[in-house]
């Protein structure tokens, strides 16, 4: 009985664990910046995009390093969606569980 438990917890807590955001060719082409404003000021901004990685139940599951560079796929993907070679980060939110940063999604090389 306490193995069919343990078993139960372990497969359960597996399924709640949420993988880390992997590129895509086209995230890839997105370049990451944050303070140098002069990149962004005849660029074409196209929205905000934010995203996040790890959750109050998994976080010690990753490495803070994954979790830094899931978080920047995430956003490099919703940039690349939106059209934009560049993005802007602002300052990242401190979670003691998860990493969230925002950011601008610019376009930039017009050619």
């Amino acid at each position: 009985m306490k193995t069919l438990i343990a078993s139960t917890m372990l497969a359960s807590s597996m399924i709640l664990t949420g993988c880390v955001t992997f590129p895509t060719q086209e995230s890839e082409k997105v370049a990451v910046i944050w303070d140098e404003v002069e990149v962004v000021k005849d660029c074409q901004r196209l929205g905000v995009v934010f995203g996040s990685e790890g959750h109050f139940y998994d976080y010690w599951l990753h490495a803070d390093k994954d979790m830094v560079w899931g978080t920047l796929n995430q956003i490099r993907i919703k940039a690349a969606a939106l059209g934009a070679d560049t993005l802007y980060l602002y300052q990242s939110l401190n979670f003691s569980s998860s990493v969230t940063m925002f950011g601008n999604a610019y376009l930039c090389n017009t050619k």
